[in-house]
């Protein structure tokens, strides 16, 4: 190990996993494109079972976020369709909470040796990865999904398969404040040695 700010390397990654939190407040910059690309190529090193790779990413910045925005008020007028201006104006804002807006799909296959839910928990380790190496970048990020997530209104406007699952919307930024406390969170409250 190298030695890296007084400490090795591996412990600078603990570190940086134990201090990972959610941003839900963030503005520009975002990342580059070639910034993105090297968290990209470095996250997509998730477990994955049999090398089936069953995830894909859409991204959507800049003035797509718009598109994105009238899908999001789409969905909000199908569920209500009494819904004011101000209710829909308010879901189309959402995809400007953040200059970039990664979407993380779960793409299903069949396969005798791996079942849906390993693949399912494969996209989201990929997605948890983003979030490790955008924190690791210096940005910001939380992850949303609500009904947004399985709405037939964003699914189709997105092009999601039948087989296809949305596992979030990860919101990519800087964050407004870093002046976000860490919550506590007691191991023995969550983990047992067994016997």
């Amino acid at each position: 190990m190298t030695e890296h700010d007084g400490m090795t390397e591996e412990n600078s990654f603990i570190n940086l996993i134990a201090e990972r939190q959610s941003f839900p407040r963030l503005e520009e910059p975002g990342p580059t494109e070639q910034e993105f690309a090297s968290i990209l190529e470095a996250a997509l090193r998730a477990p994955d079972h049999m090398r089936l790779r069953p995830w894909r990413f859409l991204i959507i910045q800049k003035d797509n976020r718009s598109a994105l925005g009238s899908l999001f008020s789409e969905h909000v007028m199908a569920s209500n369709p009494n819904s004011s201006e101000e209710v829909l104006l308010k879901a189309k804002n959402k995809a400007f909470r953040a200059p970039v807006i990664l979407v993380g799909i779960a793409c299903i296959k069949d396969h005798p040796k791996v079942p849906q839910t390993e693949q399912m928990l494969s996209a989201g380790c990929v997605l948890t990865n983003v979030g490790l190496a955008i924190y690791a970048k210096g940005f910001g990020s939380v992850w949303r999904t609500g009904d947004y997530a399985y709405s037939d209104v964003i699914r189709s406007g997105l092009g999601i398969a039948d087989s296809e699952r949305i596992i979030g919307f990860l919101y990519i930024g800087t964050p407004v404040s870093r002046e976000r406390p860490l919550s506590k969170i007691s191991l023995d409250e969550h983990v047992k040695y067994w016997p």
